[in-house]
């Protein structure tokens, strides 16, 4: 049956190991008579461990100390497995090996050992300075422990080391791999890092501790332990090959076949062997005294405590110097707010400070100066209460536009109010803090800049304005049509009166321009009086004006036309003198979008009034069909 779409299926190889170490620990626990064969089997696992263990090595985007690791264990399989087939060749497991095998046996798989050992011991530690000593500190005073409780075991029942060799010699190796599995997990837990993935660790933790199980008790056996030691020793075969193989299986995944995890601020486990050194050192004096095993002890107690002192001075002398820099630190800090707060404290510029809702967190006095409000006042209140702007919906925009993400700030002018009812302009400048844990809300910078638009408003006013009437010149009233033509309705009429004043020439001439000024600006105001608020009145130019009526008819501008002329026609005393002020009204009505158009025709009806011998002095040309002069229905009368 074809696998289930996305999901892996067994590896063969795991699943011929595990099968495998079944089968033959049974036999062994099982037969007698298979004790011959487990030999064997035991040295094919080894070269297959030792083949596994070479594939993992030679993987690509493996990390170099984990490849270099797997290669050393590669060499460790293939020096257990020599040595396995010296004691195989010479009888080893036999009720009586000899010696020379027994030592070349150990000798190999002792030079294995140390391999595995040298392998775990110059991994290399992601840590530097201080850190990386601290850390191996950290690691020899547990190792020390382990150590102990080595010598501890290695010792015969009368306090003394075996005098046999060869039992020596396998309590040694079995001491030696013990204490190399407890220091490949000890360099785990303190440094966080391993050559290997959890999984792998675990299987060749769990092999390296049983095979030091079976060197313990190798040469003590009885009779009926033989099977179980040949099972533990298959067992720890099987386990280092299946070590080996979940490692290059987790490896599809985890390419580096590296396993990292947070390095912690400070481990336990130093303290814990203090402990447990003192509890060995109090039980070894009360039961046999000081014997070579008693004297180990001490030896391991002191070397356990030296190694703590002098992580002790090195973790006082980092602490002096984290206070000292702290110390540095917030003396600093110190010094940053005292010229922070002389900074905003004698600024003229208003700061602010508002949280997301626009309630004001913090105002900087400058707020009494500005606006007349005391800045404590403002705390708690919300930010239009505060500036009490003239167009609060402009405020809720700017919070709302810098909140929404603009990394540069937003900037914009806004008119308030003054406590004693006075405006002023101030330019803000929001940043969006929010997001900042030290601040945490919006940062609103103003300054005053009430002279610098006054000035800037006189200046537009003053180039879009006539200077003697006050009234819009050609520049705005091109700007206000203009504003018609972007939004055009098909039945609106606009109509342009263009006028000139008759004799003004003779005014400047006989009475000087000095009156003539004035009569013009008598003009001005009569022609605001005349048109509504929506109409526009400017000057051309000397006594040329010019009317935009918006939204009107042709009647509408003849009635606006003639009320001009009527307003006009009445004598002004200027310095004495009794001035009138006749005109000639040029009516074009039309769509708005040919203003330009219009603007002429009013120029010609405007000549052609002046040369009307009826003296009407207007002249009207119609676009929009909808009106008949006066002349037209006399005559449709008659």
């Amino acid at each position: 049956m074809p696998a289930r779409p996305g999901r892996r299926s067994a590896d063969p190889v795991l699943a011929a190991l595990v099968v495998g170490a079944v089968v033959s620990i049974a036999a062994v626990l099982v037969a007698p008579a298979a004790l011959a064969a487990a030999d064997v089997v035991k040295v094919v696992v080894r070269l297959v461990f030792a083949w596994l263990c070479w594939q993992v090595a030679t993987r690509p985007q493996i990390a170099l100390a984990a490849r270099r690791f797997w290669r050393t264990l590669a060499v460790t399989g293939l020096l257990f497995a020599l040595g396995n087939v010296l004691g195989l060749a010479g009888g080893f497991g036999r009720a009586s090996p000899s010696a020379p095998i027994l030592f070349g046996s150990s000798a190999l798989i002792a030079v294995g050992v140390a391999l595995l050992g040298w392998a775990m011991l110059v991994y290399p530690l992601d840590v530097v300075g201080l850190a990386r000593v601290r850390l191996r500190l950290d690691v020899a005073t547990v190792m020390v422990a382990f150590a102990m409780l080595a010598w501890h075991v290695l010792c015969e029942p009368d306090g003394y080391p075996p005098s046999h060799i060869g039992q020596l010699a396998a309590t040694l190796l079995g001491c030696a791999m013990a204490l190399i599995a407890a220091f490949g997990a000890v360099k785990l837990l303190i440094s966080g890092s391993a050559p290997f993935t959890t999984g792998a660790g675990v299987a060749l933790g769990a092999g390296v501790l049983i095979g030091a199980w079976t060197y313990f008790n190798v040469l003590n056996l009885r009779a009926d332990d033989v099977q179980t030691l040949r099972a533990a020793q298959l067992a720890s075969a099987f386990l280092l090959a299946v070590a080996a193989r979940v490692q290059y299986l987790q490896m599809r995944t985890r390419h580096s076949g590296l396993t990292a995890h947070p390095r912690p601020a400070y481990s336990r486990l130093p303290y814990v062997a203090v402990a447990v050194t003192q509890l060995l050192l109090v039980f070894e004096l009360w039961q046999e005294g000081l014997t070579v095993r008693g004297w180990g002890m001490v030896l391991g107690t002191v070397t356990v405590a030296l190694l703590v002192m002098i992580r002790q001075n090195l973790a006082f002398t980092d602490n002096a110097r984290l206070l000292r820099d702290l110390d540095e630190s917030m003396l600093q800090l110190r010094h940053h707010e005292q010229r922070f707060r002389s900074l905003v404290q004698h600024a003229s510029d208003l700061t602010l400070l508002v949280d997301a809702q626009g309630t004001v967190r913090y105002a900087s006095p400058a707020l009494q100066d500005l606006l007349g409000m005391d800045p404590e006042q403002a705390v708690g209140r919300p930010i239009a209460g505060v500036l009490r702007p003239d167009d609060a919906p402009a405020v809720e925009q700017l919070l709302a536009d810098v909140i929404a993400g603009s990394d540069e700030g937003v900037r914009r002018q806004l008119l308030v109010h003054h406590a004693d009812g006075s405006a002023r302009w101030l330019e803000a400048l929001a940043t969006n803090r929010l997001d900042d844990a030290g601040v945490s809300g919006v940062i609103i910078n103003l300054r005053d800049v009430t002279e610098a638009r006054n000035m800037q408003d006189q200046l537009r006013h003053e180039a879009t304005h006539d200077h003697l009437t006050g009234l819009p010149n050609r520049a705005l009233l091109d700007e206000r049509a203009q504003r018609f033509l972007q939004d055009p309705e098909p039945t609106r009429h606009e109509a342009v009166l263009l006028l000139d004043l008759d004799d003004f020439k003779a005014v400047n001439d006989e009475l000087g321009h000095q009156v003539g000024d004035q009569l013009l600006v008598v003009v001005a105001d009569r022609l605001r009086q005349c048109v509504r608020p929506t109409d526009t009145v400017a000057r051309l130019g000397g006594d040329e004006f010019v009317v935009l009526l918006i939204g009107t008819t042709t009647a509408g501008a003849v009635a606006t036309a003639r009320r001009i002329l009527d307003a006009l026609a009445e004598q002004v005393s200027i310095e004495g003198h009794q001035v009138s002020a006749r005109a000639s009204i040029g009516v074009a009505v039309g769509a708005g979008e040919q203003f330009d158009a219009l603007l002429r025709d009013a120029d010609l009806g405007m000549y052609q009034a002046k040369r009307d011998p009826t003296g009407e002095g207007m002249h009207v040309i119609d676009h929009t069909g909808n009106w008949t002069p006066p002349s037209a229905r006399a005559a449709e009368s008659t």
